[in-house]
């Protein structure tokens, strides 16, 4: 016999999702803080990024839309990108990013520019503080 769960409880679980997901965004900034103050541009870009993907699984654990469909993007940028207009111009954001970030990660990009660095931390940090702002408003499909 299938286990019942609740409206209540499946909303309580998403949100519990949600603050994880944006707990670890918080963390993950504050590395990215430090190491754009220690000049180590390529792990604070890496750490802003990490930060902008859990900002995103928020946004996604958190999505009426998403978990009513079936089929789902495995990137989490393309995902996001059908949470909401707001969260699709985010996406188009940070996927621009990837591309730098893989290159610095894997070796072929010894060290991002620290403009481009400082860049992506402020705006994985705009990204988090208006996702908290909103707290889940918009999510209701």
């Amino acid at each position: 016999m299938g286990d019942v769960i609740s409206a209540t409880t499946k909303f309580s679980t998403r949100q519990l999702k949600r603050e994880r997901f944006l707990a670890s965004a918080r963390d993950l900034l504050d590395s990215a803080r430090k190491e754009m103050a220690a000049g180590a541009f390529d792990l604070a870009l890496e750490y802003a990024y990490r930060g902008a993907l859990r900002v995103a699984g928020a946004c996604i654990a958190d999505s009426v839309v998403l978990a009513r469909r079936k089929r789902l993007p495995s990137s989490a940028w393309e995902r996001l990108a059908l949470v909401g207009e707001a969260e699709k111009e985010w996406a188009q954001t940070f996927s621009g990013f990837s591309r730098l970030r893989s290159r610095v990660m894997s070796g072929i990009e010894k060290v991002p520019p620290a403009g481009v660095a400082e860049e992506v931390v402020e705006l994985a940090a705009e990204f988090l503080a208006e996702t908290e702002g909103s707290a889940g408003l918009g999510q209701v499909a």
